[in-house]
């Protein structure tokens, strides 16, 4: 079965496992399809307490691994917790009720959520993450971002681990969502990337519409195990209300300070935790506020962070 027809199947048995109590409906030991059964661990023997055991550990393993967001809905979806043994629809109604949001757009998000839990759990099962060929990944990264009106300046400081001898070149990338800029390349000459210390940077170029790669080069070569510290200035015009790092490779720290100016403090503020990338500026998901100190700065610091999605703040600007 190639990847592409395992995505469908599995989300197609997922979908038979949230139908009434979820997981915890009567027929789920015998009802569950081969491919979750393989991906939960379940073996021949195994009695049907235990085959339940097992899928019941996968699924919530998996839904815990879904962007904050969507974790809450997840678990209305496949009857996670669900003292008073509410049905399917139900379910989806008191969640609606709770998000304000209607029966129709909460059926929806509830598909959306289910095959967000299949793709997580195909990527899982090929080991998507893992490779072990990533040539270096992030040991801490602490990022300053400083807004002044119609200027805005980041302070970044990156601390990488070489996995290969012999390692020149860093390779990096920022997403730079200007705010109110029409739809067109980012002048990279008005974006000004400064080396501080630690290196150089190299060839910039557009990897998307927003997304601005280049290279840090440090001043000699790294070898496995070797630490090195980046340190570099990024100045643009005013960006688009969040700041996220969506790490390429394994990221075990990231610190993130926003110092809003004090006539132009926000109306609110909120984390990012894990999200996918295209949905960070979706306002729908419900998201842990945070508060701004006397100063008007905000913090933030994550662990662990998963590659390919993204963690930060965002923030509504103030009228």
């Amino acid at each position: 079965m190639n990847a592409d027809r395992r995505l469908e199947v599995l989300n197609h048995e997922l979908k038979q496992v949230r139908k009434g109590l979820g997981v915890h409906q009567v027929g789920l030991p015998a009802s569950a399809g081969p491919v979750l059964r393989e991906l939960a661990g379940v073996r021949a023997d195994d009695p049907p307490g235990a085959v339940r055991d097992k899928l019941i550990a996968a699924v919530r393993a998996l839904v815990e691994r879904l962007p904050q967001g969507r974790r809450a809905l997840a678990r209305a979806v496949f009857g996670l917790d669900n003292p008073t043994n509410a049905a399917y629809t139900t379910r989806l109604a008191d969640y609606g009720q709770t998000a304000d949001r209607d029966v129709r757009t909460i059926q929806r998000r509830a598909d959306e959520v289910v095959y967000l839990v299949a793709e997580l759990a195909c990527a899982q099962a090929t080991g998507d993450g893992g490779d072990p060929g990533v040539p270096w990944h992030t040991k801490r990264l602490q990022v300053r971002l400083v807004l002044r009106g119609a200027e805005v300046e980041v302070f970044e400081t990156r601390r990488i681990v070489s996995h290969q001898p012999g390692l020149t070149d860093v390779r990096h990338a920022i997403s730079v969502g200007l705010a109110g800029r029409e739809a067109g390349p980012v002048d990279l000459a008005a974006l000004g990337i400064d080396e501080i210390s630690g290196g150089e940077v190299r060839s910039p170029v557009m990897a998307s519409a927003d997304r601005v790669a280049f290279t840090l080069r440090p001043p000699h070569p790294l070898q496995p195990g070797d630490e090195h510290d980046f340190f570099f200035r990024v100045r643009t015009g005013e960006i688009a209300p969040f700041y996220c790092c969506t790490p390429e490779f394994e990221c075990e720290r990231f610190t993130l300070n926003i110092r809003f100016e004090p006539k132009r403090r926000p109306s609110g503020v909120w984390l990012i935790d894990g999200e996918f990338s295209k949905e960070v500026a979706d306002p729908t998901p419900a998201r842990r506020p945070l508060r701004l100190d006397d100063t008007g700065e905000v913090r933030a610091e994550f662990t662990n962070l998963r590659p390919a999605r993204s963690y930060g703040i965002g923030w509504e600007p103030a009228p």
